[in-house]
């Protein structure tokens, strides 16, 4: 047979393989789907209780989850198990767009979904779902009039509408391939937490290992149909040791990813949690931090990701939070719509429709969120400095009205919250690593300083890695037992300077995957660093580890 008809036929027979998985795809796809309309739809129709106002938005999802969970200690197996479950995620509304139980509250219902019952156990689920939380918003509508009678809104939260109404989406995807084997998994834990038996100054570690494959398959009562999957895959490295002096020092490495190919090797891995012991060792033997500073700090790497990530998303800084009717405050950011808010040097964009930026991957990608809005690939959120736009969801504020495709399902807290999906931060003050080093000594010289600070790794207001560099050689040395009582979203009004170059830093911090593109350094212009007077310097033990 010639080569030629051989090469035809396997094409053929690929064909054919991916045409039968992706009718097999749309046929259960298509199945699920149609059950949830038909008893969504049946039950918006038929739900009327006593003098209590009908639904006029009902929401449905069922969320196939997948979960292994792994964990090992100094090459043994401590933990690992699976998970597999089908939940149905509820959320029902009375009233209508204008007034309804929305932001008063809110109720999210899960119940187990059985599928072995296929379409009937979908019908059920919905059925059980709608009955109980009809009874309860519908009592929350009522409840949440009587307050807005005695209060009297005024005319601006009058003229709110409480949800925003949207076009229907339809958002049809295949499965994410994953990988949820056990052999796999359990041997990778121990082969990689096994390497710690070299080090015995590490009092103890551990590795973990988290997979989580989702399939989230949605319908609400606007039309809109979604099937959309969501994969996280986990490798955490957990490491403990004290100083000869007392001081308890821990130490994170995560590694997380949105598919399971762009997890590292076994070998990776491994090499990475090498390098990451004899990081926490040479910080064991630094010395102590005694003297107090407040001058020029150049932030590294980690050190500038993770406080940006806390003061402008974690505290919802750039997220809206709308007043509720019973008092709780709204997020007063927005009051400075189209005012400075940080140095004119810095800007900030939401990448959550981009899937890459400059080639690199983006892990916290937003095809469609929970609500049904398709985010941007790219929208300023901050412009040099002044505040254009916050993430929104579909409850609208006074200064944003719309939803800009960031309400999302936490699939760790089952909850629905506003959260980013990718983040970037620029500066209109790039520059090479090296002119930056050389600003923060000129910097540091401006203020007679003999030395300033550079941070590369920070967990809160705490320098987990701070090295102090001299002026007149340019020399590092590391410390340890530093803080930063003063770093705060002020702090980023007064920026001397930042990398040219970028930082990509995923994390799971908000139950979802986000990653944020920042500067690979940060130069702030004063900030304090002061000694940690919070280290108990505990007595060793008594008998040596074994």
């Amino acid at each position: 047979m010639k080569i030629s008809s051989i090469i035809q036929r396997f094409t053929i027979i690929l064909l054919l393989l991916v045409m039968t998985t992706s009718v097999s795809f749309a046929q259960q796809e298509n199945s699920i789907l149609s059950a949830m309309k038909e008893e969504v739809e049946r039950n918006k129709n038929g739900l009327k209780m006593d003098k209590l106002k009908p639904p006029f938005f009902i929401y449905f999802m069922n969320a196939d989850i997948k979960v292994l969970d792994v964990s090992a200690s100094l090459g043994a197996l401590v933990r690992s198990r699976n998970n597999n479950y089908n939940a149905g995620i509820s959320r029902l509304y009375v009233g209508d767009y204008q007034r309804s139980n929305v932001n008063y509250n809110n109720i999210l219902y899960a119940t187990d979904i059985t599928v072995e019952n296929g379409q009937k156990g979908i019908a059920t689920a919905v059925w059980e779902s709608m009955d109980r939380i009809y009874k309860q918003s519908a009592e929350n509508y009522e409840a949440k009039q009587a307050i807005i009678a005695q209060r009297k809104l005024d005319e601006e939260e009058a003229d709110l509408p409480d949800m925003e109404q949207t076009t229907p989406v339809t958002k049809i995807m295949a499965p994410l391939e994953t990988n949820l084997n056990k052999d796999y998994w359990n041997n990778y834990a121990c082969k990689s937490s096994e390497i710690m038996k070299k080090y015995p100054e590490i009092i103890s570690s551990r590795v973990e290992i988290l997979n989580r494959n989702v399939m989230m398959y949605t319908y609400n009562t606007e039309g809109t149909q979604l099937a959309v999957p969501h994969s996280y895959h986990m490798a955490h490295l957990t490491l403990f040791t004290r100083t000869d002096d007392g001081q308890e020092l821990w130490h994170n490495l995560y590694i997380e990813r949105s598919d399971f190919k762009d997890m590292p090797t076994l070998q990776q891995f491994i090499d990475t949690c090498e390098v990451t012991v004899k990081q926490l060792l040479t910080l064991r033997k630094a010395p102590l931090l005694k003297e107090a500073y407040s001058g020029p700090i150049l932030f590294e790497g980690q050190a500038v990701a993770e406080p940006f990530q806390d003061h402008f998303f974690s505290r919802g800084t750039l997220i809206t939070r709308r007043k509720s009717v019973q008092g709780q405050p709204g997020n007063s950011t927005e009051m400075i719509k189209d005012k400075k808010l940080i140095s004119r040097s810095l800007s900030i964009k939401s990448l959550s429709g981009s899937q890459t930026y400059k080639g690199h991957k983006l892990e916290g990608y937003i095809p469609v969120d929970e609500e049904g809005v398709v985010p941007e690939q790219e929208q300023i959120l901050v412009e040099n400095g002044v505040l254009k736009n916050m993430l929104t969801c579909r409850i609208p504020t006074p200064k944003f009205r719309h939803s800009n495709g960031h309400g999302r399902l936490s699939f760790h807290s089952h909850s629905f919250s506003t959260t980013p999906g990718n983040v970037l931060l620029t500066s209109n003050k790039a520059m090479s690593t090296a002119e930056l080093k050389k600003k923060l000594l000129d910097a540091a010289k401006e203020e007679d300083y003999e030395y300033a600070y550079i941070v590369k790794a920070l967990k809160s207001s705490n320098a987990t890695e701070v090295y102090r560099i001299y002026v007149a050689d340019g020399r590092e040395e590391l410390f340890r037992g530093a803080t930063l009582p003063d770093l705060n979203i002020k702090a980023y009004k007064r920026i001397l300077g930042a990398s040219d170059e970028e930082y990509y830093y995923t994390t799971y911090n908000f139950g979802v995957l986000t990653t944020y593109v920042v500067p690979e350094a940060l130069l702030f212009e004063e900030l304090e660093i002061v000694p940690d007077n919070n280290i108990t310097f505990a007595k060793p033990y008594i008998v040596a580890q074994p």
